[in-house]
């Protein structure tokens, strides 16, 4: 029965059914995972504002804290908040970075929908027109084409990147949701880095003043 070709087209839209629903849950997974961005960024920026605050406070006093922790105790606590901070800023930039991805996805995909759905209504129409004269024309959206106008005013070393960044994954339709992936995931690196030296900080204070 699956191989009467009167019923091939029938079961092609059930298979483009079932797979746009697919991808539209996938997104919508991906879409849900940046919910994760403004808790992660909050608790970084807590962070560094706590270990630039502790920072500013030994070098302010460090007379007065040299003593207790010793000058190498002193180094390494001040080394540790320094890297500390370093992972601060790198979150706050992956943040950053994942807040635009975000932004940009949303009004893409607002935009693509307006247009695509104005694009259908004139596809149909087209359609009709072309059954009506007996002929077969190729519709559909060209994707290519615009990736390609829209990489033309970009410098050179942006479309060599995007060109990497897109390599093997030209058709799969959740492309546009790795740069937010990615960002996420070095915020998460970035923040556990941060969160790990300033705990190692901690220990070493309480250490180097002990020996004292």
């Amino acid at each position: 029965m699956s191989e009467d070709p009167r019923i091939q087209p029938l079961l092609e839209w059930n298979r483009l059914a079932r797979e746009n629903t697919e991808n539209a849950m996938v997104s919508s997974m991906f879409e849900a995972s940046g919910c994760a961005i403004e808790p992660i960024e909050k608790f970084s920026t807590w962070l560094l504002v706590g270990a630039a605050a502790i920072a500013s406070f030994l070098i302010a006093n460090s007379d007065k804290v040299i003593p207790f922790l010793s000058k190498q105790g002193f180094l390494v606590c001040g080394g540790l908040l320094c890297i500390s901070c370093f992972f601060g800023i790198l979150a706050k930039v992956a943040a950053l970075r994942s807040q635009i991805a975000t932004a940009t996805n949303a009004a893409v995909l607002r935009t693509f929908k307006e247009h695509l759905a104005r694009y259908e209504e004139e596809e149909r129409k087209i359609r009709e027109g072309a059954e009506f004269w007996g002929i077969t024309l190729q519709t559909g959206v060209r994707l290519e084409r615009i990736l390609s106008e829209f990489v033309k005013p970009l410098p050179w070393w942006v479309k060599l990147l995007m060109k990497w960044k897109l390599k093997g994954q030209e058709k799969n339709p959740q492309v546009g949701y790795f740069p937010l992936i990615s960002n996420l995931t070095w915020l998460g690196y970035f923040t556990a880095g941060q969160s790990l030296t300033f705990l190692a900080f901690l220990v070493a204070g309480f250490v180097y003043a002990a020996a004292i």
